[in-house]
């Protein structure tokens, strides 16, 4: 009774937008399930497709740079406080960089010639480097 009553609740969690293992395993800790039950429940739902952490990550790389312009470190540590393995992460972010090697040379790019055009030249260094964008040698052309 208590697992269709987690699942019930997980699924409902799931419906609104896709969620990590992580964040289903802390929503159903917090409304009171005991872990072997939360443990079930995370594993039903991985089995049937509905919790998928590789998937995720694609996703939310895709928004964050879609929609954030944010540099790969930033996307990094959102992916991390959402509770994804950092194994996953790294070979997800190395397989982007070797296909979109200029990737963050062209969000520095956009940045400089949008939000940070009025700025001061090292006003527009720190903002970068805050953000961490790496090799930021667009000064250098």
């Amino acid at each position: 009774m208590e697992l269709e009553i987690a699942k019930q609740k997980a699924i409902a969690y799931i419906v609104k937008s896709k969620k990590t293992e992580n964040e289903v395993r802390l929503k159903l800790k917090k409304l009171g399930f005991d872990i072997d039950i939360v443990e079930e429940v995370i594993t039903y739902f991985k089995n049937l497709g509905y919790i998928d952490d590789n998937e995720y990550v694609d996703a939310y790389m895709r928004q964050c740079m879609r929609l954030q312009n944010y540099s790969l470190f930033e996307i990094k540590n959102k992916l991390l406080q959402k509770g994804i393995k950092k194994d996953i992460i790294e070979k997800k972010i190395q397989k982007f960089e070797d296909k979109n090697s200029n990737y963050e040379k062209n969000i520095v790019e956009k940045l400089l010639n949008t939000k940070l055009k009025n700025m001061e030249e090292i006003k527009q260094k720190q903002y970068l480097f805050r953000r961490r964008f790496k090799n930021i040698s667009i000064y250098d052309d």
